[in-house]
């Protein structure tokens, strides 16, 4: 029996894609109870919707779930998640504690360091601690938590059956998805784009769509001229992705930091040549020249010759992304809940 604490399922976001991907692959033998501890809109709803995730929480530890599953990230998600931590560890359940984001170190850097000794305290009395990579398990471990109980997971991926038939064309399709902020690298990918010729420009179109700050974003554009070249488009539900990235021939995330990103690991399993970042998990992910073209995150003259390549190249894009799907056949949902399910036992037999 498993008590799992995170956003709301119709929160946007990857964690909640995380989320709803293991619940709706849960095997017989595992029953779940999801409580939203936030949900979109105002302070208000969100305030109140973290009080409400307080009581349902405290009466459903009180029936002694074998698992306590508690998502968090950085900010103000810390703060609720480890109050709720704290409290299911008080009632003597099993805490297993799933880190997200990419900010969490640049986050526990600027706590004062009582409140980072709170944190680190109820992370290394957690039963276990799933973190998104090699990256993750040496800093959760440098903070505190002992590293028998680090356990590295990579996010699970859907994969289409049945990919699209790629074939060269007049313009090439690069999608971008994902929030829309400089942390994203979105303002590098316009700026990119400006930096190439005119000639490449025409060869070109990038899509750029997701939450965020888009009157910003399509100032840029219109900056530079390029609405022609770049589509700013709102966020997509999980249909409306997956036809963006089939009609797609490449895929930009040019982010400043992460985690490790669903919206990368999607675009992967849809056969997509990726252009990345080397931040986060993302490293142990893809390898530059193999699977994808990795450019320094920030530095937007390698941007622009990495977006150059894909856009007259049909070989490279069809190699990278055939490359790429191989990468992450071994990273979907099946696998993931294994891993997952036998974690759950271990963790309720103490093991």
């Amino acid at each position: 029996r498993v008590l799992m604490l995170g956003p709301g399922f119709d929160v946007r976001g990857g964690v909640s894609a995380v989320e709803r991907m293991a619940f709706s692959a849960l095997p017989a033998h595992v029953t779940a109870t999801h409580i939203a501890t936030m949900v979109e809109g105002s302070k208000a709803r969100k305030l109140v919707t973290y009080l409400l995730a307080l009581v349902r929480a405290w009466r459903q530890l009180r029936a002694r779930p074998d698992i306590v599953h508690i998502h968090f990230a950085s900010r103000a998600s810390s703060v609720r998640k480890m109050a709720l931590a704290r409290l299911a560890l008080a009632r003597g359940c099993k805490v297993i504690m799933h880190a997200h984001g990419g900010g969490y170190a640049d986050y526990w850097r600027s706590l004062p360091p009582r409140a980072q000794k709170r944190v680190a305290s109820v992370l290394a009395r957690a039963h276990a601690v799933i973190v998104l990579g090699e990256r993750w398990h040496e800093f959760f471990a440098s903070i505190g938590v002992p590293r028998e109980r680090l356990v590295v997971f990579s996010n699970p991926v859907a994969l289409p059956a049945a990919l699209p038939k790629r074939v060269p064309r007049s313009q090439t399709l690069v999608a971008c998805v994902g929030l829309v902020s400089e942390a994203k690298g979105t303002f590098d990918l316009v700026e990119a784009v400006a930096r190439l010729s005119p000639a490449t420009r025409a060869r070109l179109k990038v899509i750029i769509a997701g939450d965020g700050e888009h009157a910003a974003l399509r100032q840029r554009v219109s900056r530079h001229g390029l609405e022609a070249h770049v589509e700013v488009r709102g966020w997509l539900d999980p249909k409306q992705r997956d036809a963006l990235l089939a009609s797609a021939d490449a895929f930009a995330l040019p982010s400043h930091r992460e985690a490790l990103p669903m919206a990368l690991l999607e675009a992967m399993a849809w056969g997509l040549a990726p252009v990345c970042t080397p931040v986060g998990s993302i490293p142990e992910v893809v390898e530059h020249e193999r699977d994808a073209l990795v450019v320094p995150a920030g530095d937007i003259g390698a941007l622009a010759l990495a977006l150059e390549r894909l856009a007259l190249d049909a070989g490279l894009r069809a190699r990278l992304g055939a490359a790429a799907r191989r990468r992450v056949e071994g990273m979907g949902l099946d696998r993931y809940m294994e891993n997952l399910c036998a974690l759950y036992e271990a963790v309720a037999c103490a093991r």
